[in-house]
């Protein structure tokens, strides 16, 4: 009979013992599948904000084409609105500057060009080169056509390269392109 005690305490003793692998054994299996939800939680996590990166990497390509297109008709309206500048600046009006403020009761008034081709000969970079070949008027009173031509002839003589190069009657009133100075 103690025979029979000592196997069923063996058997008693072993089922303790595998019990006891089965919980420790159970209790890991449980603690991998907490990981493995974790870690599945974590890549489902990155997998949505990768998809969603994509999704603004898109977004952000059709902005940057949309920009760049932008860009270039911009920079055609530029290059037009530079082309009809330019147009425009070389169809200003020309400019009447007063050669002396001198007069007397009896005096015209002459428009007088003045050119000089030398400055955009010796400095083509100069400000006023193109003005000075396409010639400058000035307002002058005098007499008569030769003396006018004589009074800007005296004015610019010291200067080399400076000529006279056409003298005009004023036929219109220079002084009525501005309602409010000749109103005054």
């Amino acid at each position: 009979m103690m025979i029979n005690f000592i196997i069923v305490l063996a058997i008693v003793a072993i089922g303790a013992w595998l019990g006891n692998l089965l919980l420790a054994v159970e209790q890991r299996v449980s603690q991998s599948r907490l990981r493995v939800r974790g870690v599945r939680s974590n890549l489902d996590k990155l997998d949505a904000t990768i998809h969603r990166l994509h999704r603004e990497e898109e977004a952000l390509h059709a902005e940057i084409g949309e920009l760049v297109r932008g860009m270039v008709e911009l920079r055609g309206k530029q290059a037009e609105v530079q082309q009809r500048l330019t147009e425009a600046q070389s169809k200003r009006r020309p400019q009447i500057l007063i050669l002396t403020d001198r007069r007397n009761p009896g005096d015209k008034e002459w428009l007088v060009t003045v050119v000089n081709q030398q400055i955009g000969e010796i400095d083509a970079a100069h400000p006023l080169a193109a003005e000075w070949v396409r010639g400058r008027t000035y307002l002058v009173w005098a007499e008569s056509e030769r003396e006018a031509a004589e009074r800007a002839n005296r004015r610019f003589s010291a200067r080399p390269g400076y000529q006279v190069r056409s003298v005009t009657p004023v036929k219109e009133n220079l002084y009525s392109a501005n309602p409010a100075r000749s109103a005054a």
